[in-house]
């Protein structure tokens, strides 16, 4: 398969979802697809990738030392840090990996306060995200409730990925190698790579979800290829359907890699 008809199939799944809006970039070298990639989108939890980046500039000379969690950032929703019993110490990595990986709201928020708010959008600037900003706390209702809420685009997504995905003057290489492993280790697959079980392609990616809000964003490896996507989605009326569309568009994304 070829890049453009790669880009033809994804703007064929797009055309069958005309009530949502849908934000695309797809980077495969010097090929690229846009689709309203500058689209502004409630960011959910693919804002967490700025906080993942902000801890290894800030917090790398203390990665392996016990966090400290105020009591007023434990929150539920996803993740397990509320649920667990007893005096747990974790270290600010354990939280970076819970982050990610279980996409923890009380080990982000953690992190957001270690980091502070303004180093994170400081950072998200100075990587030239123009649209990317945080503005609350996860799971702080009432902030969204003031009109303050994460936001993001699919190409400044792009522009974070490759910040770990490339050689740059961010972070070090031990330091893209642990985000990728971190990545890498995503627990949910009901997205980009749910259409494929090739464990030759590897995903390391950083999902998103609110009512009426599907993303996922990734790096894409098979062999010796590399994509960076991001998919941002919102306007669902259920559950399950933008899920499906992100879906079809990382099977067709998955048959281009394999082509």
């Amino acid at each position: 398969m070829t890049f453009q008809k790669l880009v033809s199939q994804c703007h064929e799944i797009i055309s069958t979802y005309p009530n949502a809006q849908i934000g695309i970039a797809i980077i495969d070298g010097v090929q690229s697809f846009y689709h309203q990639e500058k689209a502004v989108f409630r960011a959910a939890s693919t804002i967490k990738i700025p906080i993942l980046l902000a801890s290894y500039l800030y917090l790398y000379s203390k990665i392996d030392d016990i966090a400290v969690i105020h009591d007023r950032l434990i929150v539920e929703g996803a993740g397990v840090i509320p649920f667990l019993t007893g005096k747990l110490p974790f270290t600010y990595r354990n939280l970076m990996e819970l982050m990610i990986i279980v996409s923890d709201n009380t080990a982000s928020n953690a992190l957001l306060y270690a980091n502070t708010m303004e180093k994170v959008n400081q950072l998200m600037k100075y990587i030239g995200c123009e649209e990317s900003k945080i503005e609350r706390y996860f799971m702080d209702e009432n902030a969204v409730l003031k009109g303050l809420d994460n936001s993001t685009t699919a190409k400044d997504m792009i522009l974070m990925l490759q910040q770990i995905g490339e050689s740059n003057s961010i972070l070090n290489d031990e330091q893209r190698k642990d985000a990728r492993r971190i990545l890498g280790n995503q627990q949910f697959e009901d997205m980009l790579p749910a259409y494929t079980f090739d464990e030759e392609i590897h995903y390391y990616h950083k999902t998103g979800g609110l009512t009426g809000v599907d993303h996922d964003v990734a790096i894409i490896e098979y062999q010796d290829k590399k994509l960076y996507v991001a998919v941002l989605t919102q306007g669902w009326e259920d559950g399950f359907t933008g899920k499906k569309c992100i879906a079809e568009i990382g099977k067709v994304i998955a048959d281009y890699l394999k082509s």
